[in-house]
Protein backbone atom coordinates (compact mmCIF):
# COMPACT_ATOMS: atom_id res chain seq x y z
CA UNK A 1 0.00 0.00 0.00
CA UNK A 2 2.76 2.41 1.04
CA UNK A 3 4.13 1.64 -2.71
CA UNK A 4 0.67 2.72 -4.63
CA UNK A 5 0.40 5.62 -2.21
CA UNK A 6 3.46 6.86 -4.56
CA UNK A 7 0.94 7.04 -7.34
CA UNK A 8 -2.41 7.74 -5.54
CA UNK A 9 -3.35 8.32 -1.80
CA UNK A 10 -6.48 6.50 -0.25
CA UNK A 11 -8.33 9.67 0.05
CA UNK A 12 -7.84 10.22 -3.63
CA UNK A 13 -8.69 6.76 -4.49
CA UNK A 14 -11.88 6.22 -2.88
CA UNK A 15 -13.92 9.03 -4.79
CA UNK A 16 -12.42 7.87 -7.78
CA UNK A 17 -13.88 4.58 -7.30
CA UNK A 18 -17.19 6.03 -6.66
CA UNK A 19 -17.12 8.29 -9.82
CA UNK A 20 -16.30 5.24 -11.94
CA UNK A 21 -18.65 2.89 -10.22
CA UNK A 22 -21.06 5.43 -11.08
CA UNK A 23 -20.12 6.63 -14.37
CA UNK A 24 -20.58 2.57 -15.29
CA UNK A 25 -23.91 2.70 -13.78
CA UNK A 26 -25.31 5.60 -16.36
CA UNK A 27 -23.52 4.21 -19.32
CA UNK A 28 -25.22 1.00 -18.75
CA UNK A 29 -28.54 2.63 -17.73
CA UNK A 30 -28.84 5.25 -20.15
CA UNK A 31 -25.91 3.69 -23.04
CA UNK A 32 -23.64 6.91 -22.58
CA UNK A 33 -21.51 9.73 -20.17
CA UNK A 34 -18.85 7.06 -18.94
CA UNK A 35 -16.16 9.26 -20.50
CA UNK A 36 -17.78 12.33 -20.54
CA UNK A 37 -19.21 11.81 -16.60
CA UNK A 38 -16.03 10.23 -15.19
CA UNK A 39 -12.98 12.75 -17.13
CA UNK A 40 -13.89 15.85 -15.25
CA UNK A 41 -15.40 14.67 -11.88
CA UNK A 42 -11.94 12.65 -11.89
CA UNK A 43 -9.68 15.83 -13.00
CA UNK A 44 -10.53 17.39 -9.94
CA UNK A 45 -10.07 14.73 -7.63
CA UNK A 46 -6.37 13.39 -9.40
CA UNK A 47 -5.79 15.38 -12.76
CA UNK A 48 -2.78 13.33 -13.25
CA UNK A 49 -4.45 9.82 -13.92
CA UNK A 50 -7.01 11.85 -17.00
CA UNK A 51 -7.53 11.26 -19.42
CA UNK A 52 -4.90 7.90 -19.52
CA UNK A 53 -6.76 5.87 -17.04
CA UNK A 54 -10.50 6.79 -19.11
CA UNK A 55 -8.81 5.91 -21.86
CA UNK A 56 -7.69 2.57 -21.10
CA UNK A 57 -10.79 1.66 -19.38
CA UNK A 58 -12.56 2.71 -22.43
CA UNK A 59 -10.83 0.22 -24.90
CA UNK A 60 -11.57 -2.88 -22.76
CA UNK A 61 -15.61 -1.62 -23.24
CA UNK A 62 -15.32 -0.81 -26.71
CA UNK A 63 -13.10 -3.65 -27.84
CA UNK A 64 -15.22 -6.39 -26.07
CA UNK A 65 -18.73 -4.49 -27.67
CA UNK A 66 -16.64 -4.60 -31.44
CA UNK A 67 -15.81 -8.15 -30.96
CA UNK A 68 -19.17 -9.33 -29.82
CA UNK A 69 -20.91 -7.92 -32.74
CA UNK A 70 -17.86 -8.19 -35.18
CA UNK A 71 -19.87 -9.33 -38.03
CA UNK A 72 -21.79 -6.18 -38.68
CA UNK A 73 -18.98 -3.58 -38.57
CA UNK A 74 -18.70 -1.72 -41.69
CA UNK A 75 -15.32 -1.57 -42.54
CA UNK A 76 -15.77 1.08 -44.97
CA UNK A 77 -17.22 3.63 -42.07
CA UNK A 78 -14.12 2.13 -40.06
CA UNK A 79 -11.37 3.15 -42.64
CA UNK A 80 -12.88 6.38 -43.04
CA UNK A 81 -13.39 7.22 -39.39
CA UNK A 82 -10.12 5.61 -38.47
CA UNK A 83 -8.33 8.08 -41.36
CA UNK A 84 -9.91 10.92 -39.65
CA UNK A 85 -8.98 10.29 -36.22
CA UNK A 86 -5.68 9.58 -37.48
CA UNK A 87 -5.39 13.61 -38.16
CA UNK A 88 -7.36 14.16 -35.02
CA UNK A 89 -4.65 12.65 -33.01
CA UNK A 90 -1.90 14.29 -34.62
CA UNK A 91 -3.69 18.07 -33.99
CA UNK A 92 -3.74 16.97 -30.06
CA UNK A 93 -0.24 15.98 -30.67
CA UNK A 94 0.53 19.27 -31.88
CA UNK A 95 -1.06 21.01 -29.20
CA UNK A 96 0.09 18.79 -26.03
CA UNK A 97 3.61 18.98 -26.77
CA UNK A 98 3.29 22.63 -26.24
CA UNK A 99 1.67 21.88 -22.57
CA UNK A 100 3.99 21.19 -20.23
CA UNK A 101 1.84 22.38 -17.00
CA UNK A 102 -0.70 20.84 -15.28
CA UNK A 103 -2.56 23.84 -14.88
CA UNK A 104 -2.54 25.07 -18.53
CA UNK A 105 -3.08 21.31 -19.55
CA UNK A 106 -6.40 21.19 -17.38
CA UNK A 107 -7.45 24.51 -18.88
CA UNK A 108 -7.40 22.98 -22.31
CA UNK A 109 -8.90 19.92 -21.36
CA UNK A 110 -12.02 21.75 -19.50
CA UNK A 111 -12.43 24.36 -22.22
CA UNK A 112 -12.59 20.93 -24.90
CA UNK A 113 -14.81 19.21 -22.17
CA UNK A 114 -17.80 22.16 -22.39
CA UNK A 115 -17.19 21.67 -26.27
CA UNK A 116 -18.64 18.18 -25.74
CA UNK A 117 -20.93 18.78 -23.60
CA UNK A 118 -22.79 21.78 -25.76
CA UNK A 119 -22.28 19.49 -28.69
CA UNK A 120 -23.50 16.54 -26.98
CA UNK A 121 -26.80 19.40 -25.75
CA UNK A 122 -27.69 20.96 -28.72
CA UNK A 123 -28.88 17.91 -30.52
CA UNK A 124 -27.06 18.89 -33.97
CA UNK A 125 -27.35 16.31 -36.56
CA UNK A 126 -25.77 16.33 -39.97
CA UNK A 127 -26.11 14.07 -43.04
CA UNK A 128 -24.28 10.57 -43.04
CA UNK A 129 -21.74 11.28 -46.43
CA UNK A 130 -18.18 10.47 -46.62
CA UNK A 131 -16.69 14.40 -46.22
CA UNK A 132 -19.18 14.27 -42.94
CA UNK A 133 -18.06 11.42 -41.25
CA UNK A 134 -14.37 12.07 -42.01
CA UNK A 135 -14.44 15.58 -41.18
CA UNK A 136 -16.42 14.85 -37.28
CA UNK A 137 -13.71 11.64 -37.14
CA UNK A 138 -10.97 14.53 -36.88
CA UNK A 139 -12.53 16.52 -34.38
CA UNK A 140 -13.18 12.85 -32.34
CA UNK A 141 -9.61 12.03 -32.14
CA UNK A 142 -8.79 15.64 -31.15
CA UNK A 143 -11.24 15.14 -28.64
CA UNK A 144 -10.88 12.25 -27.63
CA UNK A 145 -7.04 11.95 -27.49
CA UNK A 146 -7.16 15.45 -25.23
CA UNK A 147 -9.93 14.47 -22.84
CA UNK A 148 -11.05 10.61 -23.50
CA UNK A 149 -14.15 11.78 -24.83
CA UNK A 150 -14.64 11.43 -28.58
CA UNK A 151 -18.48 10.11 -28.71
CA UNK A 152 -20.46 13.58 -29.20
CA UNK A 153 -18.88 14.10 -32.73
CA UNK A 154 -19.88 10.98 -33.83
CA UNK A 155 -23.09 10.91 -32.75
CA UNK A 156 -24.32 13.96 -34.63
CA UNK A 157 -23.90 11.86 -37.75
CA UNK A 158 -24.55 8.42 -36.47
CA UNK A 159 -28.23 9.63 -35.65
CA UNK A 160 -29.81 7.48 -37.96
CA UNK A 161 -27.43 4.77 -39.08
CA UNK A 162 -28.98 1.52 -38.54
CA UNK A 163 -28.22 0.50 -34.92
CA UNK A 164 -26.68 -2.74 -35.28
CA UNK A 165 -24.02 -1.32 -37.92
CA UNK A 166 -23.74 1.33 -35.43
CA UNK A 167 -22.86 -0.11 -32.34
CA UNK A 168 -19.75 -2.32 -33.61
CA UNK A 169 -18.84 0.32 -35.94
CA UNK A 170 -18.44 2.20 -33.26
CA UNK A 171 -17.11 0.31 -30.89
CA UNK A 172 -14.23 -0.28 -33.38
CA UNK A 173 -13.33 2.80 -33.84
CA UNK A 174 -13.53 3.74 -30.66
CA UNK A 175 -11.09 1.45 -29.64
CA UNK A 176 -8.65 1.86 -32.28
CA UNK A 177 -8.98 5.55 -31.29
CA UNK A 178 -8.05 4.55 -27.94
CA UNK A 179 -4.95 3.20 -29.14
CA UNK A 180 -4.38 6.35 -31.12
CA UNK A 181 -4.82 8.34 -28.09
CA UNK A 182 -2.53 6.44 -25.94
CA UNK A 183 0.32 6.96 -28.53
CA UNK A 184 -0.52 10.48 -28.90
CA UNK A 185 -0.46 10.87 -24.71
CA UNK A 186 2.64 8.95 -24.44
CA UNK A 187 4.24 10.69 -27.22
CA UNK A 188 3.64 14.14 -25.58
CA UNK A 189 4.54 13.16 -21.95
CA UNK A 190 0.84 13.19 -20.53
CA UNK A 191 0.70 8.95 -20.13
CA UNK A 192 2.98 6.81 -18.22
CA UNK A 193 2.78 4.10 -15.24
CA UNK A 194 0.44 6.26 -12.93
CA UNK A 195 -2.05 5.46 -15.31
CA UNK A 196 -1.62 2.06 -15.68
CA UNK A 197 -1.58 1.83 -11.91
CA UNK A 198 -4.97 3.80 -11.58
CA UNK A 199 -6.45 1.75 -14.48
CA UNK A 200 -6.02 -1.53 -12.72
CA UNK A 201 -7.37 0.38 -9.44
CA UNK A 202 -10.50 1.13 -11.09
CA UNK A 203 -11.87 -1.54 -12.94
CA UNK A 204 -13.10 -3.24 -9.87
CA UNK A 205 -15.18 -0.32 -10.13
CA UNK A 206 -16.23 -0.59 -13.51
CA UNK A 207 -17.06 -3.97 -13.08
CA UNK A 208 -19.31 -3.38 -9.54
CA UNK A 209 -21.32 -0.45 -11.66
CA UNK A 210 -21.64 -2.52 -14.33
CA UNK A 211 -23.52 -5.22 -11.73
CA UNK A 212 -25.33 -2.67 -9.93
CA UNK A 213 -27.00 -1.00 -13.17
CA UNK A 214 -29.45 -3.88 -13.71
CA UNK A 215 -30.96 -2.21 -10.30
CA UNK A 216 -31.13 1.25 -12.46
CA UNK A 217 -32.61 -0.35 -15.91
CA UNK A 218 -35.58 1.73 -15.45
CA UNK A 219 -33.97 5.28 -14.33
CA UNK A 220 -35.74 8.05 -16.98
CA UNK A 221 -33.31 8.08 -19.93
CA UNK A 222 -34.50 11.93 -20.85
CA UNK A 223 -33.37 13.07 -17.14
CA UNK A 224 -30.57 10.96 -16.44
CA UNK A 225 -29.03 12.44 -19.89
CA UNK A 226 -29.92 16.03 -18.62
CA UNK A 227 -28.20 15.40 -15.33
CA UNK A 228 -25.16 13.76 -16.76
CA UNK A 229 -24.45 17.00 -19.14
CA UNK A 230 -25.06 19.48 -16.21
CA UNK A 231 -23.01 17.99 -13.92
CA UNK A 232 -19.77 17.13 -16.58
CA UNK A 233 -20.57 21.03 -17.61
CA UNK A 234 -19.96 21.86 -13.78
CA UNK A 235 -17.48 19.73 -13.49
CA UNK A 236 -15.43 21.15 -16.48
CA UNK A 237 -16.11 25.02 -15.41
CA UNK A 238 -14.69 24.40 -12.27
CA UNK A 239 -11.82 22.78 -13.69
CA UNK A 240 -11.18 26.21 -16.01
CA UNK A 241 -11.66 28.42 -12.85
CA UNK A 242 -9.55 25.76 -11.01
CA UNK A 243 -6.27 26.43 -13.83
CA UNK A 244 -7.21 30.03 -13.28
CA UNK A 245 -6.54 30.16 -9.91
Amino acid sequence: MAYLSEFITLNELLPCLVIVAFAAIVQMSVGMGFGMLASPLIALVKPEIVPGCIVLIGFSVAISGAWRERENISAQELKMGIGGRIIGSLIALGILIQINDLRIFLLVFGIVMLIAVTMTASGMRVAFTNTNLFGLSVVSGLMGSITAVGAPPMAIIYHQRPPNVVRPTLNAFFASGCVLAILTLSTSGWFGWIDVVATLLLCPAMILGIYLSRLFANLPARFTSRALLALSGAASLLLIVKSLN
